[in-house]
């Protein structure tokens, strides 16, 4: 009896000396879990920050472009309002073809086709140019086609921002576990000469441990797939918005509707000048001053 006695102290000392090593090598790992987990949070959530500021970037070079388009077409708008009405100025000219046929005096044709000068003079002044209409359906065609894909830019962060979203909370919840079962194994290790207790909390701390890690494991690799296909999506899109862009080509339309524009001065000089001495020939109400 005394024997079995023996045995049964020497074998319950044996299992508290193992279990103390055991607790304190699970204290460990999940020690250097613990850190890893953090580490990839910080990551995760630095990354997060960063991925959000390019696609406010991103946002506000598209809301700079929609602006430029919606101001373009504010203005095609009043160049509409500016252009005639094709049906009723072709209705006016039949019947100005009409009244000129009727007409037999040399002096009232002279005076039909003089009207018809200066009606012609100052519609050019007042409507705007077909080549300046059609320069700006360009460039409003090509704004559109920058404003869809800076648009397109702007959203195809959404899936980068989400896997970074993911994967920031499965660390937490992986280092949530990792720091309870190092809390239940600190625990086991205090109460281990009580050696259920201290098994239970020694299976407990390695089971959540096991977790921790099936559930760090699973956000690294779910966001390292995600985020491949995500940055590959933003670099498409971007280079995609940067063709469009094409500010060289709208400098250069610039500088050539500019030099245009510098080349007709002399001749817009001169036709002021002439309307000028003209009305300085006439009084206000249009008849010769006296000499």
């Amino acid at each position: 009896m005394s024997h079995e006695a023996h045995e049964h102290i020497e074998h319950a000392a044996h299992e508290s000396g193992i279990l103390p090593r055991l607790i304190g090598i699970t204290i460990a790992t999940l020690g250097v879990m613990l850190a890893l987990c953090s580490a990839q949070l910080g990551a995760s959530r630095t990354e997060l920050i960063s991925t959000m500021v390019d696609e406010n970037g991103a946002k506000d070079q598209a809301t700079a472009v929609n602006n430029k388009y919606r101001m373009l077409e504010a203005e095609l708008q009043h160049l509409h309002a500016a252009m005639p009405n094709i049906r009723f100025m072709e209705e006016k000219d039949d019947e100005f073809k009409a009244l000129a046929s009727k007409v037999k005096s040399p002096e009232a044709e002279a005076e039909l086709k003089a009207s018809r000068v200066l009606n012609d003079r100052l519609l050019n002044t007042v409507i705007p140019t077909p080549d300046d209409v059609e320069r700006f359906l360009v460039l409003i065609d090509r704004t559109r086609e920058q404003d869809e894909a800076a648009r397109e830019w702007a959203e195809s962060y959404h899936d980068a921002v989400e896997a970074q979203k993911t994967a920031a909370e499965h660390f937490e919840y992986a280092l949530l576990a990792v720091e309870i079962g190092i809390v239940i194994a600190s625990v086991g290790l205090l109460l281990s000469k009580q050696v259920r207790i201290g098994w239970t909390a020694f299976a407990v701390a390695a089971l959540l441990g096991l977790i921790s890690g099936g559930i760090a494991g699973s956000a690294f690799l779910t966001k390292r797939h995600a985020l491949h296909e995500a940055e590959q999506k933003i670099e498409a899109k971007h280079e995609h918005f940067t063709k469009k862009s094409n500010e060289k080509e709208e400098v250069d339309e610039d500088k050539n509707l500019e030099k245009e524009i510098r080349k007709d001065i002399p001749a817009l000089k001169r036709l002021m000048g002439g309307a000028q001495a003209g009305r300085g020939r006439h009084g206000p109400d249009g008849h010769a001053s006296g000499g």
